[in-house]
């Protein structure tokens, strides 16, 4: 089956392939993610939408690759390997990264992506601690941070999420994806600031939230826990070869999504 290319025109057939896998449609972040990366499909030969995505955002000498999703009637005809070797060819010598499902692991790790950390989805109405919260403040205040912390130019990724939150040291953005609004991501000098991001973000949001605290920092997925957050399934993150991620991984508190 030929992989191509995806357009805006196919954002809509993405949102449904990922309902058929009991994902949520998203179509915000399909959209976002559209605009900063490549979306690759293969067309289902029935004419029935996609039987497979894949998602290749590069930055820099890093990639990611995310919403690796296949129909469930076409699975196991090795298109999900197919779709994700071709994002990684399409990747060069990028240190490319992504995050796994249980399911989609064991895959990832025999093509020669090894685990280095990862996160966890928390999901749930913000219950705030009257603690000090983030402001609302301007986009020039948060590229270096960003760059210090990851180690490559998103900007062009950054200038699409809106209006960020900052600290001294730190900021956060608040997106709605279509079903809820995602918190991060979340860079900051200390756990202390990270948490007065959460805070500022959620003090704006009448419905749900969502943060995915990084492995590193258990004392802050147990205070999003505390805040009446649920814990989801547990994301770990591969890296392709073993190779090191750049940036200042200490200042890298939740990711954006487990996308970017």
């Amino acid at each position: 089956m030929e992989i191509r290319n995806l357009t805006a025109a196919d954002l809509a057939a993405c949102s449904d392939l990922a309902e058929s896998r009991s994902w949520p449609r998203e179509p915000p972040k399909w959209a976002l993610l559209h605009e900063v990366g490549t979306v690759f499909g293969i067309d289902a030969p029935d004419g029935d939408g996609l039987a497979a995505t894949c998602v290749l955002v590069p930055f820099g000498a890093v990639a990611s690759i995310s919403m690796v999703l296949v129909a469930p009637r076409y699975g196991r005809r090795g298109l999900g390997r197919a779709i994700t070797a071709h994002a990684v060819a399409a990747a060069g010598d990028r240190v490319v990264w992504l995050h796994a499902s249980k399911l989609g692991r064991p895959l990832y790790e025999s093509m020669g992506f090894v685990v280095d950390g990862g996160c966890q989805g928390h999901v749930g109405r913000f219950a705030d601690d009257g603690g000090v919260g983030a402001v609302p403040g301007a986009l020039s205040e948060v590229f270096a941070l960003d760059l210090a912390a990851h180690g490559a130019d998103r900007g062009v990724f950054l200038e699409r999420l809106g209006t960020p939150f900052v600290v001294d040291g730190g900021f956060a953005f608040g997106t709605d994806i279509g079903h809820v609004t995602v918190i991060g991501p979340v860079v900051a000098e200390s756990e202390e600031r990270a948490k007065a991001l959460i805070r500022g973000v959620a003090r704006t949001v009448s419905g749900e939230v969502r943060v995915d605290p990084d492995f590193r920092f258990p004392a802050l997925t147990e205070w999003v826990r505390e805040r009446g957050l649920a814990p989801g399934a547990l994301a770990p993150r591969l890296v392709l070869g073993g190779r090191s991620l750049p940036g200042d991984a200490s200042m890298r508190f939740a990711p954006f999504t487990r996308a970017v």
